[in-house]
């Protein structure tokens, strides 16, 4: 059994120490070295025998140069340890809390981590990873950004790839493995079709407000005279249809605000038969400017 201390200092100190110890003589001088424990137990060393065991030691108790320890943990490990090696324990109320080896090897065993157990790193901390038992988690907290570097950085699901994104290239997106959308140098690619919100509505009448910011297309159908169709959150650029449907009655008219402009100022005339469909396409070419074109009438 030997007895290695954290600064590697008095590593001859106790060399050969029985397994049941619970105390430690040091040198003449050298308990001096080792601060009572106050507010919890004093980290000591960690013990390594000939099967490679490793052992965390705590001091609780100090008297002159006798050292009182309690072995706190004992496990096997895979890697094989040895006398020249520094390894680094700290302990708080009988609480491992780092785990440092000071010779920079290489840990070749796993590390394991209970539920609900963090990962902090910086002492606010800045960057959090855990799991709550329910899911997982990476949380920056600290100030800037968090960044996920690579010439490509893939996401992917347990069995095929959901997103990816290459340097100096394409961010695709996936649906079931397969690329659906590309960024290109361009702009954009999709592979498939692109379907805009629409808004089906089947109860209009009197004062009727479109979100353009909620949907792209409207759909309505008309149970009375719209008295005002008035806009909100429209977009420069944005582009769709608005689709009149008259009920069973028919005969249903519809007064613009004024965010919609017709060719000539001419508003609306709509088809008056019972269920007849009027297709309206329009524009946003300002703020409050939207310009409907040419009615297509009487589908249907």
């Amino acid at each position: 059994m030997a007895i290695l201390f954290a600064n590697n200092a008095y590593s001859t100190l106790a060399s050969g120490i029985s397994d049941s110890a619970t105390s430690i003589t040091l040198t003449t001088g050298e308990g001096a070295r080792f601060p009572t424990p106050t507010g919890g137990d004093y980290f000591l060393a960690t013990l390594i025998d000939s099967s490679n065991n490793l052992e965390i030691v705590k001091c609780t108790t100090r008297s002159t140069d006798v050292l009182t320890v309690v072995r706190a943990q004992e496990s096997t490990t895979a890697r094989a340890y040895t006398t020249g090696d520094r390894i680094e324990l700290r302990i708080t109320a009988g609480v491992l809390d780092a785990f440092i080896d000071a010779a920079g090897d290489t840990m070749t065993g796993d590390l394991n981590l209970g539920d609900n157990v963090d990962i902090n790193f910086g002492a606010a901390p800045d960057l959090k990873i855990y799991h709550d038992a329910s899911h997982s988690y990476v949380t920056d907290l600290g100030t800037g950004n968090l960044k996920l570097g690579g010439s490509q950085v893939d996401i992917v699901g347990t069995s095929e790839t959901m997103a990816t994104f290459v340097d100096d290239g394409a961010v695709t997106l996936y649906h079931n493995d397969v690329a659906k959308v590309a960024t290109t140098a361009n702009g954009l690619t999709v592979t498939g079709t692109a379907l805009a919100t629409t808004d089906t509505d089947t109860s209009n009448s009197g004062t009727v407000d479109l979100d353009f910011a909620a949907k792209q297309n409207f759909v309505l159908t008309l149970d009375g005279n719209i008295t005002s169709l008035t806009a909100s959150n429209e977009q420069v650029g944005q582009s769709g249809f608005i689709a009149f449907i008259q009920d069973g009655t028919g005969s249903r008219t519809v007064a613009l605000h004024g965010d919609y402009e017709t060719a000539g100022a001419a508003g609306l005339t709509l088809t008056t038969t019972a269920a007849a469909v009027d297709l309206v396409p329009y524009v946003v070419i300002a703020a409050s400017r939207i310009l409907l074109g040419t009615p297509q009438l009487a589908f249907g």
